[in-house]
């Protein structure tokens, strides 16, 4: 018997694409490839007169034409879901002849983030080969050990380190439990995965999160639950890069980053600094083995009047760390650890006066944006020549952000 232990780190959330050509293709070249591509997607729980004896099956189509379009008549009843993104939730084998194992247990998501409870199975008798969810009472997703599991899958050519939020992956050969590649089977009506029949191919896979924890996405939920003042935002919130200038200066002045390398995240707490120029170096912490990080996920919050954030810094690979920029005893700042049950705390929320989020583009920055804790307290800099720590109050140097938006409607 194998034991899986459970990754978070290294799970990830994917569009899925199956490649209808026999041509590698260039992850460079992406948009070349567009006509020879086919969406990899299941629906469930729709009506029976709309049923074309697929419902709950993997499927690829249609041919070149993009992402699945969905018409509001393409919901046939509540409760009929769409799961268009995959959580790739991975698991390395504790024990067993091959030693150290990365496998993945695969989970449809909607395309709001939405799991659907539900796990990618597959039938290897030679009767079926298909590949399709089962039931809506599927065990949470994320179980710290499976033991001797038959359900996981084995993405072989896949360049481990290169993974990262937005890079795309190409000319992967899916594997089931057995070892057998996918393929794709073309019925009258439908073309499904099969590890049986059709012919075998390669995936694509748009990774959309790394790191993905398979968290309930939709975070507003207990805010309504707890009667919080304020709803989630994903649509206003965003990913970029921050430089500090000084008042009184022209130009931008360094590049703002967490660090963690200041001991532990308690004594003293890590915290956002101001770099002498554009570079950092990768300084660890030994301790709790962190980079440092010049990238921020912007998480807005709304109480119907003004928009709040929370800034999460994410490693290189784009992946979010749980630690956000918290406001302590007026007037120091950290980077407290976090769990995402805690949502829109007071001491979490920030404001970026001037910085409107409903007309934010990709690639472009925004200048002169005041960062302030929810109490009005502004972002100073602190020993501007020595430990160049930002904290809130009167007794640092005034300044403001320049802000470099990388990705809108960003999800993290």
């Amino acid at each position: 018997m194998t034991d899986y232990i459970y990754h978070p780190e290294l799970s990830f959330l994917a569009r899925c694409w199956w490649q209808l050509t026999d041509e590698l293709i260039q992850p460079d070249r992406w948009w070349d490839y567009q006509d020879k591509l086919a969406p990899m997607w299941l629906h469930v729980g729709g009506a029976g007169i709309h049923n074309d004896h697929w419902y709950n099956y993997w499927r690829a189509e249609p041919e070149g034409k993009g992402p699945l379009q969905l018409a509001p008549e393409d919901y046939t009843k509540d409760g009929h879901r769409y799961g268009e993104l995959f959580w790739f939730g991975a698991y390395v084998a504790a024990s067993g002849e091959d030693g150290a194992k990365l496998c993945y247990e695969i989970r449809p998501y909607d395309s709001g983030w939405r799991p659907l409870n539900r796990i990618l199975y597959n039938n290897p008798s030679t009767v079926s080969g298909y590949v399709a969810v089962k039931r809506a009472n599927e065990p949470s997703a994320g179980q710290p050990r499976l033991s001797n599991p038959t359900h996981l899958w084995s993405v072989q050519a896949m360049n481990y380190a290169g993974i990262k939020r937005g890079a795309r992956m190409c000319n992967l050969i899916l594997e089931n439990a057995q070892g057998h590649r996918v393929r794709r089977y073309k019925e009258a009506d439908a073309s499904l995965i099969n590890t049986v029949r059709g012919e075998p191919g390669r995936i694509a896979l748009e990774i959309l999160d790394y790191g993905h924890q398979a968290r309930e996405w939709a975070w507003g939920t207990a805010l309504e639950k707890a009667r919080a003042r304020y709803r989630f935002q994903p649509q206003y919130s965003f990913i970029g890069r921050a430089w500090w200038r000084p008042d009184g200066e022209s130009t931008a002045g360094g590049l703002v980053t967490a660090r963690f390398d200041e001991g532990s995240e308690w004594s003293p707490r890590a915290g956002l600094v101001v770099e002498t120029n554009d570079f950092f170096g990768n300084r660890w912490n030994i301790a709790e083995f962190r980079t440092a990080c010049d990238h921020f996920w912007f998480a807005a919050y709304s109480d119907g009047n003004s928009h709040v954030y929370e800034l999460w810094p994410l490693d290189s690979h784009g992946r979010r760390l749980d630690f956000t920029l918290r406001e302590q005893r007026g007037w120091t700042t950290s980077l407290a650890k976090r769990w995402t049950s805690q949502r829109a705390l007071p001491d979490f929320l920030w404001k970026l006066e001037g910085l409107d989020p409903k007309t934010l583009d990709e690639g472009t920055s925004v200048l002169n944006v005041q960062l302030q804790h929810l109490s009005g307290r502004p972002a100073t800099l602190l020993w501007p020549q020595h430990g160049r720590r930002l904290i809130t109050g009167q007794q640092g140097q005034h300044g403001s952000l320049t802000i470099h938006v990388l990705e809108t409607a960003a999800r993290c």
